[in-house]
Formats: C-alpha cells, sequence, structure tokens
C-alpha cells in the first residue's frame, strides 16, 4: 500500500460537495482528511495525488448482496416467473460450476463491479455442499481483483435444493469456522438462506453461531408474496416474528429484501437493532415487490442496497432506483431524496453490512472513485447529478483500501476471465 497525500478540487464528503479537500493514506486508512491547507502538513513527506476540477472523487459504493454466478443467467434466462428462473436457470446451472469456473466467474462479476466504482461486495454464497474450495475459488478472486469482500457463507438443508448447495448444521458451522480461521480478510459471516430453504435447527444453529463468533447473518427475508404465505401456513406467524422466535433477530441480523412486511414487524427489526440490504432492480426484475424503505429509515433501521442476481451490477443504478421506488411507492417526490439515496449505496450501506466505511473521513478505510464529473450541469448538486443522471461509464478509477483496483479500462485478468465466462456460459446455458 502507498501512503499518500490525496488533494480532490471536488469531492462529495458525508453527502456534501467540498472544494480542494484532501486526505491522508497510510497503511489503506484516511489518517486525516479536510481542506487541503488544514491537512497537507501531515502528507508533507508523502507522494502527492491530485485531481483537478473536472474530476468527482467520491466515497467507494457498498454492495450490500450478491450473488456473483447469476451474471451467466442474464440475458437468456429473463422474464420468467421465480419458480421457473429458479428451477430452469439457477438450480440447473450453478450446481454444474467448478472451483475454476467459480474463480472465472467471479473475477468477471467483481471486476464489473470495481468498473462501476463498487470497492466493497457482500456475496451470498451457497455452492458449499461439497466442501469449502468453490468459497475459496471466490475469496480468490476478491483477492486478486482487489475488491473487499464480505462472504456471507451460505447455510441451506432444505430437501427440495440441489445437494451442491446443502449440508448439516454441524457441518455447515465447521467449514464456516475453517474459512474464518483460514482467510480472515474475507470477513466470513453465517447467511441461513431463508425460513423456507434452511430448517428451524439450522437457523437456530446460525444465530447461536454468530452470537458466539460475533459475525453478522444475512438472511433472505419476506422477498415474495409465497414466503410469507407459506410461512404462515407453516409456522403460524410472520417471517420476522418467526426469526425472532428462532433467536436470529439480532442486532447481528442482516435481512435481505425485507418486502412483505407487517407494520408491526417493521418496529421488530428496529428494536432488534437489524439491518436492511434493499435490492431495487432485483426486487424489478422478478416481480418481487417495493420495499418501504422511507418507512424502515423513519424507524432508524439502517439500509444498504445490493446487486442481487448482478442482472447489472451497478451501485449507480440502485441508488437511482432506491430513490425513484420510494417516490413511486409512496405517491409523494419527497419520499426518498438523492442525499439519501447516497447514503444507502455509501456510509449507510457500510453500517447495515456491518462496517465503519463508506465515507472520506478519518478512521474509514481508502476506498473511494474518481468520476469524469464534465457531463454534471454546472447548476446541479453533484450527489443529485450522481444519482439522478450518473452513469457507471462516469468510472474514472476505482481505489480500495488506498490502492487502484480499476484504473478506467479492463485490465488483462479481467478481459481473460470475460473469455473465460463465455465459454463456460457455452458449456452451461446454451
Amino acid at each position: 500500500m502507498t501512503d499518500e497525500l490525496v488533494r480532490c478540487a471536488r469531492a462529495l464528503v458525508s453527502g456534501e460537495t467540498r472544494n480542494d479537500f484532501a486526505f491522508v493514506v497510510c497503511d489503506g486508512r484516511i489518517v486525516a482528511s479536510g481542506d487541503f491547507l488544514e491537512v497537507r502538513d501531515r502528507g508533507r513527506d508523502l507522494y502527492a495525488r491530485s485531481f483537478p476540477a473536472d474530476r468527482l472523487v467520491v466515497p467507494g459504493f457498498i454492495n450490500g448482496h450478491s450473488h456473483a454466478y447469476q451474471i451467466l443467467l442474464r440475458g437468456w434466462a429473463d422474464d420468467w416467473p421465480f419458480a421457473k428462473w429458479r428451477s430452469d436457470a439457477l438450480y440447473r446451472v450453478v450446481p454444474q460450476l467448478t472451483p475454476d469456473d467459480v474463480y472465472w466467474i467471479f473475477v468477471a462479476a467483481f471486476s464489473e463491479m470495481l468498473a462501476a466504482g463498487i470497492t466493497t461486495v457482500a456475496e451470498f454464497f451457497y455452492l458449499n455442499g461439497s466442501g469449502n474450495e468453490r468459497a475459496e475459488a471466490a475469496i480468490r478472486a476478491a483477492r486478486e481483483t482487489g475488491i473487499r469482500l464480505i462472504l456471507a457463507r451460505t447455510w441451506m438443508d432444505a430437501p427440495y435444493a440441489p445437494p451442491e448447495f446443502c449440508e448439516t448444521a454441524d457441518v455447515a458451522a465447521q467449514r464456516t469456522r475453517e474459512l474464518m480461521q483460514g482467510y480472515p480478510d474475507a470477513n466470513v459471516c453465517v447467511a441461513p438462506h431463508s425460513l423456507h430453504a434452511a430448517s428451524q435447527e439450522m437457523i437456530r444453529s446460525a444465530a447461536d453461531f454468530s452470537r458466539r463468533f460475533d459475525c453478522a447473518l444475512h438472511i433472505h427475508v419476506a422477498e415474495a408474496p409465497y414466503e410469507v404465505e407459506e410461512t404462515l401456513a407453516r409456522f403460524g406467524t410472520t417471517p420476522i416474528a418467526l426469526l425472532d422466535e428462532l433467536g436470529a433477530l439480532t442486532a447481528q441480523t442482516v435481512a435481505v429484501h425485507a418486502i412483505h412486511l407487517l407494520e408491526r414487524e417493521k418496529e421488530m427489526l428496529a428494536r432488534a437493532g437489524a439491518r436492511v440490504v434493499h435490492n431495487p432492480t432485483t426486487n424489478q426484475y422478478l416481480g418481487d415487490g417495493i420495499c418501504d424503505v422511507a418507512g424502515l429509515r423513519a424507524l432508524g433501521v439502517p439500509i444498504g442496497l445490493g446487486t442481487d442476481a448482478d442482472v447489472r451490477p451497478s451501485l449507480i443504478d440502485e441508488m437511482r432506483s432506491a430513490a425513484l421506488l420510494a417516490k413511486l411507492r409512496s405517491l409523494d417526490g419527497a419520499a426518498l431524496s438523492a442525499r439519501d439515496a447516497l447514503a444507502m449505496g455509501t456510509c449507510e450501506g457500510a453500517r447495515a453490512v456491518g462496517l465503519e466505511a463508506g465515507d472520506l473521513v478519518e478512521g474509514a478505510p481508502a476506498d473511494y472513485v474518481v468520476l469524469d464529473a464534465s457531463e454534471i450541469d454546472p447548476w446541479s448538486p453533484e450527489r443529485n447529478a450522481l444519482v439522478y443522471r450518473g452513469q457507471d461509464a462516469w468510472v474514472q478509477a476505482t481505489f480500495v483500501n488506498g490502492r487502484r483496483a480499476y484504473v478506467g479500462e479492463p485490465s488483462a485478468l479481467a478481459r481473460q476471465a470475460r473469455h473465460q465466462a463465455a465459454r463456460i456460459a457455452v458449456r452451461l446455458c446454451v
């Protein structure tokens, strides 16, 4: 890592535009930030990096929920009802992936994310039935592309799921612990798949693991109406209430989707200190529904954004979709502002997945994105332009821990991964 002084003619800091802003990077973290004249002495003897006024420096985007191998499904498994998409695409293709396939698919997906300014991804990884070899391939892909990884290691034992996804709770716990010990940089945590794909016993065990090892618990919950109906029919209660009964509703809980909730369930999430990851593009793509983002945030629930099915892994798209869907849901143009959406894609999104990141402030990791600001109207606040008009093509460079991970064009590794992904798709999808 390079210790350096970074000077920005224009930057977005805590949602506000700052001119002639600077920060000092040491050992991959920001150790000082503020007006250039205030911090220049801290970086006087360091390498200096400077970005002119036609560039806008922003915090790195946080992708709170992804299934990277689903890039193989886009383009041919579109426009299907969920049950057909799951059985005829997801369950047909993903179980066939070898560790080598996983590596190349994840390099391709992570490279796309970095090119879109995503510096952290929480990867909900469920191809664990035969051991950790495929998870290790995903971790290697993250290391070699340079993206920060949170490996939400799935626990799953549904009898209808492919055997490549399933294991017992004891085996899942042992394998998860092995990954934690072997790959501390992967931020491994537990992810019981859902109330329908993990048994009550498995969810209880995952909740106990989360408490014992002080790690997050990610879980798909209340994603579609059928899940609510099934939970009521099988267990006589609603999804969030059932999580609470199973000991899986805590401050460590990351509720993915959380769309079809009663008001009292939203209040339960808030009281527990739980967090939510909203996936607006995938929710539209699969016809799941619209999360009450404004209502949850009003209760104090931190909400992040995720690209989920990775139809297009873009946090700029997700921020825009989140703002527009919130307005549509409430029939109120002020329901969710550009400032709110930007926070969900950066600092609030970091809180949702348990990181102290997402802003250009002292103590945060030096994760930042350099945007081409030439398309921003001179009368437009930069955050509004980014949320409502921004494009991934604006991304000129992406830095993770102060190290440049994307330089404006695909790397040789990214180009090779794209070629390999096409080869894998021909073998498995055509």
